[in-house]
């Protein structure tokens, strides 16, 4: 019987295998270290996450109010203009799970947190939510400090370019290749420099801006609706339990973007609305999604999108609320 040193010895593999341990060596070292390089560069663009995140950890202590949503709350809410001390974690597509997920996972470092912004805007309550592997849950555990996975994280978890590598390829290409990026992020990660986008080009034409095609959900779904309605009155207890008050937002549209609502999903949503306002009193709601007097043409990046313009005109109508809560 061979002696262990033999057997464990690299010498025990034929030299077939030893032949093809040295190709999978000369092979994947190259790549992992590419890989490692794009990771670093990836880690070191300025971008909103990363701001979010130092702002976080930096005023953990000081902060007040929380902002969450998707992307029509990340462009509503400036900080910058808030009279608290406050952190916006909207993010595009981010849904009520992903919003809950950062609440709990930073509520316990946040000793002065009193308010909190949710958007239950149009449609919010009948898209599905993101599964437990949604790519933005490796932002939230890298950044944030936040475990969205629903599971124990591994190594894996937290690479943050594999998570997305088309969105990262393109990152890195702008920033480091194309130097064309026009994002000009404040301390608390808002771009103050936001209006590049449809209503800008059509030079803020409101005859053009008429005829514009954009994409809107007019989708029903009654199971989602149940689901994400009761998810939301699960995250509202919990908020009446931590003795946290919320402003929960629907921010403004443009008047084309109102037309096209399906106005079934419009009614659920808003019997939704009435419920809370009856039922939980540490609840008021800011409710600007058909403000057509105070929000004109200028104050949208989209049709259902502000710029920052109309984030500081939203930002003033939030602290208008939060006076009112005091």
């Amino acid at each position: 019987m061979p002696g262990l040193k033999k057997t464990l010895s690299i010498f025990s593999f034929s030299e077939t295998q030893l032949r093809f341990i040295k190709y999978c060596l000369v092979f994947f070292t190259p790549v992992v270290i590419a890989y490692f390089i794009l990771e670093m560069l990836v880690l070191n663009i300025p971008i909103n996450y990363k701001v979010f995140g130092n702002y976080l950890n930096a005023h953990s202590q000081e902060i007040e109010i929380m902002g969450l949503g998707s992307s029509q709350m990340k462009c509503g809410f400036n900080p910058a203009f808030s009279d608290g001390i406050a952190i916006n974690l909207s993010s595009t597509s981010q849904h009520h799970n992903e919003d809950f997920h950062i609440l709990k996972g930073t509520k316990d470092r946040l000793p002065k947190l009193k308010y909190v912004l949710m958007e239950v805007s149009y449609n919010h309550l009948e898209l599905p939510h993101h599964s437990s592997d949604y790519w933005k849950n490796t932002i939230y555990l890298n950044y944030y400090g936040v475990n969205a996975f629903e599971r124990t994280t591994w190594y894996k978890d937290r690479l943050v370019y594999l998570s997305n590598a088309p969105f990262y390829s393109y990152k890195l290409m702008e920033y480091y290749v194309y130097g064309s990026s026009t994002v000009k992020l404040n301390e608390y990660g808002f771009d103050t420099n936001n209006y590049n986008g449809d209503f800008k080009k059509l030079n803020y034409d409101e005859s053009k801006i008429a005829t514009h095609k954009f994409k809107i959900i007019t989708r029903e779904d009654l199971d989602i609706f149940k689901k994400n309605t009761a998810y939301l009155f699960e995250m509202l207890d919990y908020a009446k339990a931590e003795n946290l008050k919320v402003v929960v937002c629907a921010l403004p549209l443009y008047k084309t973007y109102l037309k096209e609502r399906n106005p079934n999903i419009v009614r659920r949503r808003d019997s939704v609305l009435r419920v809370i306002k009856n039922k939980y009193n540490n609840v008021i709601l800011l409710n600007e999604e058909a403000d057509t007097l105070n929000f004109t043409v200028n104050d949208f990046l989209n049709e259902n999108h502000l710029n920052p313009d109309g984030a500081k005109k939203f930002t003033a109508l939030v602290n208008s609320k939060l006076d009112s809560l005091n």
